[in-house]
This record gives C-alpha cells, sequence and structure tokens, in this order.
C-alpha cells in the first residue's frame, strides 16, 4: 500500500513542475497582454477546465459549512497572483519563482498570530536566514530593488496564507471544491480588472491562455490533494523543486543565466527551510 507521504510528495512535484510552466507562459504572454488580463484568463480557462468535476459532483458537491474559509482562500490566492504575475513579468523566471518560495517561513509567523503555535529560537533563526536567502536571489540589475522586494514579500505572504488555509479547509473538503471555490471566485473578481484595463489581444495569445488554464487547474488539483495527504510543514521543502524547473526554462526560452546570487540564495533558503521542517518534526 503507497505512503500517503510518498503520494502527497509526488502531486507536489508535478504541481510545482506544471507552476513553473505556468510562470514561463505568463513570462512568454506578459509582452503582449497586461496583468490584468492575464490574471482574468488564468482565472477563467481554469474555471473552464473545472467544469467536468462540477459535472460529475453536482451542485450538491458544492454544498459547503465554510463559505467563510473559501472567500479567504480566495481572496489572498488572488491578490498573491497580481503580485506573483508583475514579479514574473519583470525578473527572471527562477528569481521570480524563488522569491515566490519565502512562503515557507512565514507559514510559522501566521500560525503563531493566528493558531496560537509555539516558535521556537531556531524556527525564529531559520525564518531569519529564509529571508537573507530570498534578499540574495533578488538583486535586479537596475533600479526598483525596495518595490520588487516589497512585491515578494506581498506575494509570499498571500501564498504563506493560502497554504494554512488550505490546510484548515482539507479537514472536510474535497480538493475539487476547494479548487472550483477559489477558480470562480478568483474570476469573477478579477472581471473587474479585466474590464478597466482592457487593450487588444493578439490571436496567437489565445491557444497559450488556453494551455496556461489547464495547467494551472491540474496544478492546483495536484497541490491541494498534496496537502490533503501530507502536512505542508513535512512535505514542504518540495516546493524548492519549481525553482529548478523554472531556471532550466529560463535558461532553455531566455538565456537567463544562473547567477552566483541565485545559486547562494537557493541554497541558504533551502538549507533554512530544511531547518524549519526539523524543528517542526521534533515537535
Amino acid at each position: 500500500m503507497r505512503s500517503p507521504m510518498l503520494l502527497g510528495a509526488l502531486c507536489l512535484i508535478l504541481a510545482e513542475a506544471l507552476f513553473a510552466g505556468v510562470g514561463a507562459l505568463v513570462k512568454h504572454l506578459s509582452d503582449s497582454l497586461n496583468q490584468s488580463q492575464l490574471v482574468f484568463f488564468r482565472n477563467l480557462f481554469a474555471l473552464f477546465f473545472l467544469l467536468p468535476w462540477l459535472f460529475k459532483a453536482g451542485l450538491s458537491g458544492l454544498k459547503t459549512q465554510h463559505f467563510g474559509l473559501h472567500l479567504l482562500r480566495s481572496t489572498s490566492g488572488l491578490l498573491g497572483m497580481y503580485c506573483f504575475f508583475y514579479v514574473l513579468a519583470n525578473l527572471p523566471l527562477a528569481q521570480a519563482m524563488m522569491a515566490l518560495l519565502v512562503a515557507p517561513f512565514i507559514v510559522p509567523i501566521i500560525a503563531f498570530f493566528w493558531l496560537k503555535e509555539h516558535i521556537s529560537q531556531k524556527s525564529l533563526m531559520a525564518i531569519g536566514l529564509g529571508f537573507i536567502g530570498c534578499a540574495l536571489v533578488l538583486r535586479p540589475e537596475s533600479g526598483g530593488w525596495n518595490l520588487f522586494v516589497l512585491l515578494a514579500l506581498c506575494c509570499a505572504t498571500f501564498v504563506a496564507f493560502t497554504k494554512c488555509t488550505i490546510r484548515k479547509l482539507s479537514g472536510s473538503e474535497p480538493s475539487g471544491r476547494i479548487v472550483f471555490y477559489f477558480t470562480g471566485l478568483a474570476t469573477i473578481v478579477s472581471f473587474f480588472p479585466f474590464l478597466a484595463n482592457w487593450q487588444p489581444m493578439p490571436n496567437s495569445a489565445w491557444p497559450w491562455l488556453l494551455l496556461m488554464g489547464l495547467m494551472a487547474a491540474i496544478g492546483q488539483l495536484l497541490m491541494t490533494k498534496a496537502f490533503q495527504l501530507a502536512s505542508p510543514v513535512r512535505i514542504g521543502l518540495l516546493t524548492y523543486s519549481s525553482v529548478l524547473f523554472a531556471a532550466f526554462l529560463g535558461y532553455w526560452f531566455w538565456q537567463e543565466p544562473v547567477s552566483a546570487g541565485l545559486l547562494a540564495g537557493t541554497l541558504l533558503i533551502v538549507w533554512a527551510a530544511n531547518l524549519t521542517i526539523r524543528q517542526r518534526w521534533l515537535w
């Protein structure tokens, strides 16, 4: 019988590969589309690909006693998406993905205030190392460093909050329902910025937008399933596999160099994340 931990780990690695692919598509499309368009169509087409789940589950599958948590998860996820897409458009792909992955160091902080969990001194040290590593990774060649750091930290905070909310929901909600509520609510809310920032779209963008929606939908389902099978604390380190996928895609398509800062920051963040996970296991 397969271990839930192993299945959760495999689901998360596949999800991170898909998320790196979505990031690459966002970066590619940012030359011709603005962030409002990208966010809206990412959610719209992901919702389209989730319709088979809705037909199978029926309207009864949408019944929930936790609509407030779904709304909270959708709000934090959508805000994080806007920040992330802007960072993706303006930073090398691997740097942008790593900026997103500072989230695991914010999870204990949120858990401390929201869930009243204790943070040990070693965990505080790991959190500090994680932020130093993120600063090494986020080193734009020109100005605007503070803006990128702020956006990356905002994005990571929203992602960390989203992961905590998913874990809270996963005790009673199936993965399909969690993803459907997020995608449906995000599509409705992102429609208004989309209208306000409308600009003509090239026909060549539509196949890539469809592919982005498909990859995002499958990735969300796999990530949600992973966190249902295993705690984010136990398999969270595997989220850093997306940086490897992103570095490969960035080098292959945009000839983005793998800088010393990226390598040093990545190693520091992974080391700090490992310290955090080991410390949480000891608890």
